[in-house]
């Protein structure tokens, strides 16, 4: 293939040729990608007469950039919008289009079957609740017909959803309520995800021919906010409402000790759920925290494996003293109260009491939940001067720094020892005097 310069400089970047035969190419805006099944025009000028073939490259340049501006105004019907694309590149168009007929709910069944091999069990019941929605709001329509402009209208919609809607209004319709909600519905950020689902639907039913292009690339809405803005970090006078009004009932020790353990470590609640005794070490003189996904214990990912030490005010009340008492019993976990669901691990019964104890005894704040201690111990180490590498090994981050994550080894639980002391709130807590041991 060599470039067709003779007479036609202006165009040589987009007409050159093949077997003697002159052909015309143009690359597609990268704004206006989504319309299309492919990157660039190609078309065949059927000529090998270099002056028919200027006239004619003129032409479909002229038409394509005429198409573009028609494509950028937004305001087009979608039957009009498939016209400028067969018209552009007809023989591609009419290809892509030819398995159209698809309906949504098939394509769902069809994909989900393909991909829930990689999901968890909470990933596959929110791709569900998040396909079921999509077809009680747009009907069981069919694929090809789901456009940008009806993704831009499902959009709005999602905003207008109740949060929980199945759940609390069983029976109802969707769109019905979607109608006359003319409150607030699920956060922009769930939106987001919602939308980042039916993208990749979408994406599936292009490589598999099904759309002649993808309309759900772009959707996203800006959240407005910065990641230290998505979680409030808890007061110091919330600090005090939880430690103060924290229950001493030895039937229930988790409901004492999780709280202070996410306070003064920072640690996942799954991670403090799911702890084994086995999972409490000593290194150095140290006592630690093993989080680590023996067993039917399950982390976030692959940084959040890590040791890090028990802060000292943890041992002063008794901690220690307790992880004894259940070891010398043979309980094999920490705490014997909490059971193992698939979906939620062993934080179902602990996440629901805290949030009605966080909601009696602390704050009304949405945005201040269990997992605002991680917030509050990174803030604090954060304000302490702790470099952000010991921060983000504490809390198991991957590390940013390149340096630090594949050529340096992870500090020694006395280095972190040293940082986490620093978590200081000023706050007497009464030590715990109660232990127990349910049978397995």
């Amino acid at each position: 293939m060599r470039p067709f310069v003779q007479g036609l400089s202006v165009f040589r970047e987009h007409v050159y040729i093949r077997n003697g035969i002159y052909y015309f190419r143009l690359d597609i805006p990268k704004d206006l990608t989504h319309y299309f099944p492919v990157t660039e025009i190609k078309r065949s000028l059927k000529t090998s007469d270099p002056s028919i073939a200027k006239l004619a490259a003129n032409r479909l340049e002229l038409q394509a950039l005429q198409g573009y501006a028609l494509l950028r105004f937004g305001m087009l019907s979608e039957e009009l919008i498939q016209q400028i694309i067969q018209e552009l590149m007809p023989k591609v168009h009419k290809a892509a289009t030819s398995s159209n007929g698809k309906l949504l709910s098939d394509v769902v069944q069809t994909y989900t079957a393909e991909k829930q091999n990689g999901w968890t069990d909470k990933t596959k019941i929110e791709v569900a609740g998040v396909f079921k929605l999509l077809v009680d709001i747009l009907g069981d329509i069919e694929v090809s017909s789901i456009t940008r402009l009806v993704l831009i209208e499902l959009r709005s919609s999602l905003l207008r959803v109740p949060p929980h809607f199945y759940k609390r209004n069983p029976g109802q319709s969707v769109k019905q309520v979607v109608a006359a909600n003319e409150g607030l519905g699920i956060s922009v950020k769930s939106v987001n995800k919602h939308m980042a689902r039916i993208g990749s639907l979408l994406k599936y039913c292009h490589e598999l021919g099904l759309i002649p292009n993808n309309p759900g690339t772009g959707l996203q809405l800006s959240e407005k906010l910065r990641a230290d803005q998505e979680r409030s970090v808890y007061s110091l006078e919330d600090i005090r409402n939880i430690i103060t009004n924290l229950p001493r009932d030895k039937e229930t020790p988790e409901r004492y000790w999780i709280p202070l353990i996410g306070l003064y470590s920072g640690m996942r609640l799954n991670e403090i759920c799911q702890l084994h005794i086995e999972d409490v070490v000593s290194i150095d003189g140290h006592w630690c925290w093993s989080i680590n996904e023996g067993g039917d214990k399950r982390l976030k990912n692959a940084a959040s494996v890590r040791m890090i030490p028990i802060h000292p005010k943890l041992v002063e009340l008794g901690l220690i003293d307790y992880y004894d008492n259940m070891r010398d019993t043979g309980c094999p976990r920490l705490w014997m109260n909490l059971v193992h669901i698939d979906l939620h691990g062993y934080t179902n019964s602990i996440g629901k009491w805290y949030q009605r104890f966080n909601r009696e005894y602390v704050t009304d704040d949405p945005k201040r939940v269990f997992h605002s201690m991680r917030h509050t111990v990174a803030d604090m180490l954060k304000q302490k001067g702790v470099s952000e590498a010991v921060i983000a090994e504490i809390l198991g981050h991957a590390h940013k720094s390149i340096t630090s994550s594949r050529y340096g080894k992870r500090y020694q639980p006395k280095v972190l020892l040293e940082a986490l002391k620093l978590i200081d709130y000023g706050i007497e807590i009464r030590p715990w005097k109660g232990y127990r041991c349910l049978e397995k």
